[in-house]
């Protein structure tokens, strides 16, 4: 009796926790080939969520067959509020995810080499690719 009663109440926290993790997450369709981390990724369908909901630094993207975790660092908008949406540099013929919005005013800046940074200064443009 104990048991059930123990397995009840955990059932009945993760119904009510795990609905709040899922709004945290990105789900979106990117339609090009990108870099995250150093790692190519296929266009498709993505989910970016947080590895941890209590520490956010540590993002991961996933389409089901591929998935990259990424460290990022807090970033803030006090002027405009962003849609929930991946930032992604293109220069030359690729793009480099470099940050994440998850809606508000609060995103996230995926931590990435210098190569990327040489490249704006190059010329290179932000896309930004909406969530569904």
């Amino acid at each position: 009796m104990k048991f059930c009663k123990v397995s009840l109440f955990l059932a009945l926290l993760a119904a009510v926790c795990l609905p709040a993790v899922a709004q945290t997450g990105v789900q979106l369709d990117i339609p090009f080939n990108f870099i995250a981390t150093g790692k190519v990724l296929p266009a498709g369908h993505y989910t970016v969520v947080p590895v941890l909901t209590d520490d956010r630094a540590t993002w991961r993207i996933s389409n089901g067959h591929d998935s990259v975790m990424m460290l990022t660092d807090s970033l803030e908008s006090p002027g405009a509020e962003h849609r929930p949406s991946l930032v992604f540099l293109h220069a030359g013929e690729a793009y480099s995810l470099v940050q994440i919005w998850p809606g508000g005013h609060f995103g996230r800046d995926v931590f990435r080499s210098n190569v990327n940074h040489t490249l704006v200064a190059q010329g290179g443009k932000y896309v930004e690719v909406g969530a569904e």
